[in-house]
C-alpha cells in the first residue's frame, strides 16, 4: 500500500480524458451526448441536477469484447485489473492517414526502449486527439485517421498484452475494411481504449489508469483516464 502511495504523491497526473459536452464528435451512428437539467435553481427545485443521454462508446471510452464477439464478454465483466498497468506509447503520427501500421513501429520502440512486457498497456498516438472539435467542425476528426493492422494486434498479444489504446476514434485505420484489428483484439478476450486525448505529454513508459462504468451486459463504457508520470 505504500508503496502505492508514494506513487501517486511522486507523479504528475496527465489527464487523458476529453472533456464530455454536447456537440462532441462521435462515430457516425452512434448516440450523440446530450446533457439535460433534471432539477434546476431557477427551477425552485432547491438543488442542480443533470439527466445524461449518450451511446456507450461515447467520447474516451474502453470497449469489451461483445462489441464485435458475439458471446464475448460485456464490460461488467471485465476485470478492471486490466486497466491499471504500465503503459507505454508508441507513436504512429508520422505515418500516412488511413492507412494500418505494421510491426515496424513496435520493432522501432523496442530498440529504443527495450521489449514490450507481458500486461503492458500499449497506447498509439496518432495525432488525431488534435482534430478532435464539436459539431460542426468534427470532420477532420471523423477520417483519414492511421491505426495498426490485425498482424500488429498478434504480434502483441502473442506477447502477453491485453489492452489497446489509441487517440483515433478507433484502433483500426479509417481504411480498414471488416475491423481487423477489433477482430484481433476482442477475440482474443482483450481490451480496447478508443479517443485519448493528451498523448503529446506522455513519456514512453508511464502509469496508466482507466475505469469503466459498471453497466450490466454493456458493450462498452465512458471511462476517466489518467496517466501518472515520474515528476523527477
Amino acid at each position: 500500500m505504500q508503496s502505492l502511495w508514494n506513487l501517486l504523491r511522486d507523479s504528475e497526473i496527465v489527464e487523458l480524458n476529453h472533456l464530455y459536452q454536447e456537440y462532441m464528435p462521435v462515430w457516425p451512428t452512434h448516440p450523440k451526448f446530450v446533457l439535460a437539467a433534471n432539477e434546476s435553481y431557477e427551477g425552485g427545485d432547491g438543488n442542480y441536477n443533470c439527466q445524461l443521454i449518450m451511446g456507450d462508446h461515447c467520447g474516451t471510452h474502453v470497449d469489451s469484447p461483445s462489441h464485435f464477439i458475439q458471446q464475448g464478454k460485456t464490460i461488467d465483466q471485465v476485470d478492471v485489473r486490466q486497466l491499471m498497468g504500465r503503459g507505454i506509447l508508441i507513436d504512429i503520427s508520422h505515418f500516412p492517414p488511413g492507412e494500418a501500421v505494421g510491426r515496424e513501429a513496435i520493432d522501432l520502440w523496442e530498440k529504443q526502449n527495450g521489449p514490450v512486457k507481458a500486461d503492458d498497456i500499449v497506447i498509439f498516438r496518432t495525432g488525431w486527439h488534435e482534430k478532435w472539435a464539436r459539431r460542426p467542425n468534427q470532420a477532420d476528426f471523423l477520417s483519414e485517421w492511421p491505426g495498426i493492422s490485425a498482424q500488429t494486434a498478434d504480434y502483441l498479444i502473442a506477447k502477453g498484452v491485453h489492452v489497446f489504446g489509441t487517440d483515433a476514434l478507433s484502433l483500426d485505420a479509417w481504411r480498414s475494411e471488416g475491423n481487423p484489428a477489433h477482430q484481433a483484439v476482442l477475440g482474443n478476450d482483450n481490451l480496447i481504449i478508443e479517443n485519448l486525448a493528451n498523448l503529446h505529454q506522455l513519456p514512453a513508459v508511464f502509469t496508466f489508469i482507466a475505469l469503466p462504468l459498471r453497466i450490466e451486459q454493456g458493450s462498452a463504457s465512458p471511462v476517466r483516464a489518467i496517466a501518472l508520470v515520474d515528476k523527477h
